[in-house]
C-alpha cells in the first residue's frame, strides 16, 4: 500500500423511501447510541486511528450536518460533501471534485464495529500499482466461524463466497468509470434484463450457472469499465456487520457488550 495521504469519505445519506431505523436515532440511524456511543462516533474513532488520513468528509444532507459536526475533531480537518440519491452517486460527487491522483478511503456511517485494525489490514493488502478500486469483504467461512446462526447475505462465486464489508479504496481519476457503471446498475435494478445486458449476458449466465470465479469477475469489471478492481478478504468477521435492520442493533450491542466485558 502506498503511503500517500488519504481522504476518508463517510457515507451518511438516507434512502429515498425512508430508513426504518431513522427514528431510533432521532432522524438518522447514525445517531443511534449503543453502549454509550453513537454509530457515527464509533466509525470516526476507527478512521481517526489511521495516521495517514489527511482529510475527512461526511456526505450528508445539509440539515443534519450540525449534528455530525459535533463529533468531528480538528485533525484531520473535517468537511461535508454532497449526498446523492444512491451510494454510487454520492461517491461520484466526491471523486469528481477531487484531483485525479487523490486517494479515498470510503466507508459508511452505520458501521459501528469498524476498527482501525480492519482499515489497516485492508489498506496493507492493496497493490496500488495494479489497482484502481478495492473493496473489502468477509468470506463465509470467516463469518460463520465467528457468528454461527446469525443471518448475513453472501455472494456465491465458484471459488469465493463472501459478504461485503462497506470499506472501499479508490483512486479518484481511474475509479470514476467503475462508479459510473455501478450507478447505471442502480438505475436498472428493477430491470433484470438491462442489468444483465450491462454486466454482460455471458458473465450473467456463468454466474447463474455457478461457474463465475473471483478472477473472472474482476476481469469482466476491468473490461466493462477500464478500472482495475479487486476484492480483498479481511480476517475480521465483524467487518461484515452493519446496521440495516432492528436485529442488527441487537447483534452489534451483544458484540460490543461482550468486548467491553472482556476488556473490563
Amino acid at each position: 500500500m502506498t503511503a500517500n495521504s488519504l481522504t476518508a469519505l463517510i457515507l451518511a445519506g438516507q434512502r429515498a423511501s425512508g430508513d426504518p431505523l431513522a427514528g431510533r436515532g432521532n432522524g438518522h440511524k447514525a445517531f443511534i447510541e449503543i453502549e454509550g456511543a453513537t454509530l457515527i462516533q464509533r466509525v470516526l474513532r476507527a478512521v481517526y486511528g489511521i495516521s495517514h488520513i489527511s482529510k475527512l468528509q461526511i456526505a450528508s444532507a445539509e440539515n443534519l450536518r450540525p449534528r455530525f459536526a459535533e463529533y468531528l475533531q480538528d485533525k484531520p480537518p473535517g468537511a461535508f460533501s454532497e449526498v446523492g440519491v444512491s451510494p454510487a452517486t454520492t461517491i461520484l460527487k466526491a471523486l469528481e471534485t477531487a484531483k485525479d491522483t487523490d486517494e479515498f478511503l470510503i466507508t459508511t456511517s452505520d458501521h459501528p464495529l469498524l476498527s482501525s485494525a480492519m482499515i489497516d489490514n485492508f489498506l496493507s493488502q492493496i497493490d496500488c500499482d495494479k489497482t484502481d478500486v478495492a473493496a473489502a469483504c468477509v468470506t463465509r467461512d470467516v463469518y460463520e466461524k465467528a457468528y454461527p446462526g446469525t443471518r448475513r447475505t453472501f455472494v456465491k462465486l465458484r471459488d469465493f463466497e463472501f459478504s461485503g464489508a462497506n470499506i472501499f479504496w479508490a483512486r479518484a481519476g481511474t475509479a470514476k468509470p467503475l462508479f459510473q457503471f455501478w450507478r447505471a446498475l442502480e438505475d436498472n435494478r428493477k430491470n433484470p434484463a438491462k442489468m444483465a445486458s450491462a454486466i454482460g449476458i455471458g458473465t450473467a449466465l456463468i454466474y447463474l450457472a455457478g461457474r463465475l470465479t473471483k478472477g473472472r469477475a474482476e476481469a469482466q469489471i476491468a473490461r466493462k469499465t477500464g478500472a482495475r478492481a479487486t476484492l480483498i478478504p479481511l480476517p475480521f468477521a465483524e467487518a461484515a456487520i452493519d446496521v440495516d435492520k432492528p436485529e442488527d442493533i441487537d447483534v452489534v450491542t451483544s458484540i460490543i457488550a461482550q468486548s467491553q466485558q472482556n476488556h473490563g
